[in-house]
């Protein structure tokens, strides 16, 4: 073989690596995508919104509790997915559901414009559809749950009805019809004019006005206990609750979740 052919085998080698590396990272080929994604499953009880807090519409929680978590998140975002299924489900057993705070959910569209389509704003739709019959939190369980990465056709209109019929307690006709309609859209397009940071990085999470550094259980819980004027013990967050996850990245650099939170395992990390 002439040195000529095996400087060209080479290159070829090097350049199948760089470009296999270059779609990793970018999302490409990680994990399942359009007709080969599975049917969607059911939330893990322990990753999902307590039962027994009230509700109403896009708050969770006392309407008249003293302190307000406004979370600004996408159903895309792995973080936020992290946050929503490990961070929020403390913070609401601890200060929502014992009426220190209400919890109150922003649509944040980020990824629609790193990846191109519009899952994010469909299934942002489509959480609001669940919330007109009193079904958002269940919905939006649902949504982490069956996460796959970015742009992998998890939230196309039909699989987003699909998970409507399967969570049930839904009038199918109806929230379909929403679905389809892009009913929410317009008022989901407009709270993107007011979102709390000039750079967006999801989740967002502002604690009484005040946005916060990070999204982990520690960061919030302190910014909650200070507005509580609590003295947090050396402990505070042994009692029950899991260690919160170090690390905060902006929405534009977010790695993509490969696999989803399926029900027979914990939600995975977003690496």
């Amino acid at each position: 073989m002439s040195s000529l052919l095996v400087y060209s085998v080479a290159a070829i080698v090097i350049a199948a690596v760089v470009i296999g590396g270059a779609i990793l990272l970018t999302g490409g080929g990680g994990g399942p995508t359009g007709a080969n994604l599975p049917s969607p499953n059911a939330p893990l009880a322990s990753a999902g919104t307590p039962t027994n807090v009230p509700e109403n519409g896009l708050t969770l929680g006392n309407a008249n509790a003293p302190h307000t978590i406004d979370v600004w998140s996408d159903f895309q975002c792995p973080y936020c997915r992290d946050f929503a299924t490990a961070d929020e489900p403390q913070l609401v057993t601890n200060y929502v559901a014992t009426g220190k705070a209400k919890l109150v959910w922003h649509d944040e569209l980020v990824i629609d414009g790193l990846v191109g389509g519009t899952e994010s704003l469909d299934a942002a739709n489509a959480a609001r559809c669940a919330a007109d019959q009193g079904k958002f939190w269940p919905y939006h369980d649902w949504l982490y749950t069956n996460q796959y990465s970015e742009g992998s056709g998890a939230f196309t209109k039909a699989r987003l009805k699909t998970i409507g019929a399967m969570m049930g307690g839904l009038d199918t006709a109806k929230f379909d019809s929403c679905v389809d309609g892009g009913t929410h859209n317009a008022e989901i397009q407009a709270e993107q004019k007011t979102l709390p940071t000039s750079t967006p990085s999801t989740p967002t999470i502002v604690v009484d006005g005040k946005v916060l550094t990070g999204f982990d259980y520690a960061t919030v819980s302190a910014a909650l206990n200070t507005a509580l004027g609590v003295t947090p013990s050396p402990s505070v967050s042994a009692s029950g609750s899991a260690a919160p996850s170090g690390s905060v990245a902006p929405s534009t650099s977010v790695a993509p979740s490969a696999t989803p939170a399926a029900s027979a395992s914990p939600a995975p990390s977003a690496s």
